[in-house]
């Protein structure tokens, strides 16, 4: 069967509205595309890995669908204890590299396919069908059942926006009804909009390649004891930069001023006295911020760096 490209949104801070467009929660997983083939089902990832045989319950579900030919896009997700999907839990599924140990990581992290498109049906290309036109199929096709979901489309943007930000998910994909279904992002039809989220957090450190200063190492107090929670380099100006370096003499320590140092390498550690602002998309549950970026740095004391999220 033919490989399809993934189409993929375009990340905008802006909203679309309208009567043109539907707006879908953005699943946070591993982007799974679904090809059946004569009852024969396989799966990939978005760029191609094949990851059939290593997501039964998928497979067990699209088993159900109506047709014996057909290619599906969606994502892959693992739910938390309240219900959201864990970027963290999926991962744990996609590390799997024994099949042995398969049947236990099921039952920890059982996967659950929010299907979003259709993209061929008996051997029909739907890529250039309207998105309303693709759904419509979709829904015929395929009914949700206890691991396999038609992901849900909402009129209002803003307030499918703000119901995603209270319950701390990713963000939503807003999509144009007549859109077809274009490769990567070479299209305005496709929009995601991300939850912000932001802390305070004290630059425990910083890591230098070939003489420059590349990216800051993190932490806040947790119990009274500053903790590394990552590094971020995104957003780091080099202004930044070589203001640091100015001041990286007076401010280097030759121990950790943090309680878990120990496990971080090619560290220039320094006085904890400098505090920045970094949005991140989530904090996994040992703490580690994914996506950060560096808002710019604060003038805010350390103490308050407590770890807690911040109103963006």
């Amino acid at each position: 069967m033919e490989w399809f490209e993934p189409m993929e949104p375009i990340l905008t801070e802006t909203i679309k509205s309208g009567d043109r467009w539907i707006h879908q929660v953005k699943w946070d997983g591993i982007r799974g595309l679904c090809y059946v083939e004569n009852g024969r089902i396989s799966l990939f990832t978005r760029t191609g890995r094949d990851r059939t045989g290593w997501y039964p319950e998928v497979s067990d579900a699209v088993k159900l669908l109506s047709c014996k030919n057909t290619v599906l896009d969606g994502e892959l997700i693992v739910p938390d204890d309240n219900g959201k999907p864990s970027f963290h839990n999926i991962m744990k599924r996609e590390r799997i590299r024994r099949k042995e140990v398969l049947p236990r990581y099921r039952e920890l992290y059982p996967v659950h396919y929010m299907v979003f498109d259709i993209l061929s049906i008996n051997g029909r290309d739907l890529r250039q069908v309207p998105l309303a036109d693709r759904k419509q199929i979709l829904n015929k096709t395929l009914n949700s059942n206890g691991m396999i979901h038609v992901v849900e489309d909402y009129p209002d943007g803003k307030a499918l926006f703000s119901a995603v930000k209270d319950n701390g998910m990713e963000g939503i994909v807003s999509k144009r009804i007549d859109s077809r279904y274009i490769a990567g992002k070479k299209h305005r039809e496709w929009f995601k909009t991300k939850v912000k989220k932001q802390i305070l957090a004290v630059v425990c450190g910083v890591k230098v390649l070939s003489g420059e200063i590349k990216s800051l190492v993190l932490g806040v107090y947790e119990e009274n004891r500053l903790k590394v929670i990552g590094s971020v380099s995104s957003g780091l100006s080099y202004g930044d930069k070589q203001l640091l370096a100015e001041q990286l003499p007076r401010l280097a320590l030759s121990d950790p001023p943090v309680s878990n140092g120990k496990a971080y390498s090619g560290v220039i550690w320094i006085n904890p006295v400098l505090t920045v602002i970094v949005q991140f998309l989530e904090r996994e549950p040992q703490g580690a911020l994914r996506h950060p970026v560096l808002i710019g740095f604060s003038s805010r004391n350390p103490a308050d760096a407590d770890g807690k999220e911040e109103p963006v």
